[in-house]
């Protein structure tokens, strides 16, 4: 019983952590998102640090949530032009 509410509990963890960097702290991507976003849920997104091991995009929806995509898909490229990034 304890170890289905530990997996369950790991498979809910974001998909990203903080990295700490000499300019300050960013969110790094370490897995992305394997569904589609629509649209009308995101309310912004950030790009990962060049300093992160991957490049990655984290939509921040209207709800709050924070979800890693790949930068070289297609569809990330087009939720990107259509949304405006968070400000620094």
């Amino acid at each position: 019983m304890i170890s289905h509410f530990l997996l369950l509990v790991l498979a809910c963890l974001p998909s990203f952590t903080m990295a700490q960097n000499a300019i300050g702290s960013s969110e790094c991507c370490f897995t992305f998102a394997q569904i589609s976003i629509p649209a009308a849920v995101i309310k912004s997104y950030s790009v990962t640090r060049p300093d992160c091991a991957y490049s990655g995009v984290i939509f921040i929806l209207f709800n709050g949530r924070r979800i890693c995509a790949s930068p070289s898909l297609v569809q990330v490229q087009r939720a990107m032009q259509k949304n405006r990034p968070t400000p620094v």
